[in-house]
């Protein structure tokens, strides 16, 4: 039987990094801009701000755990 999910290699975990900060970015560029005109025609945040702020919050809230559990000490090869 063919296995459905392979495990992925350097390169495609490269590229898959790559395709997903650009998409990530747009995504801020494009919510920070529609946000400003809103803002800038009607004097309000719509609630797409959320999305925004929302998104901003789960990336560095990632970064952050993440950094912590492969930054702590005894988890080198090292020992």
């Amino acid at each position: 039987m063919k296995k459905i999910f392979l495990k992925a290699d350097e390169m495609e975990l490269a590229i898959n990094y790559k395709a997903t900060r650009n998409a990530y970015a747009f995504l801020v560029l494009t919510l920070a801009i529609y946000c400003l005109i809103c803002f800038l025609k009607t004097g309000e945040l719509p609630w797409v701000w959320l999305i925004f702020i929302g998104s901003g919050l789960v990336f560095w809230g990632t970064k952050l755990i993440e950094t912590k559990r492969l930054t702590e000490p005894g988890d080198s090869d090292e020992e």
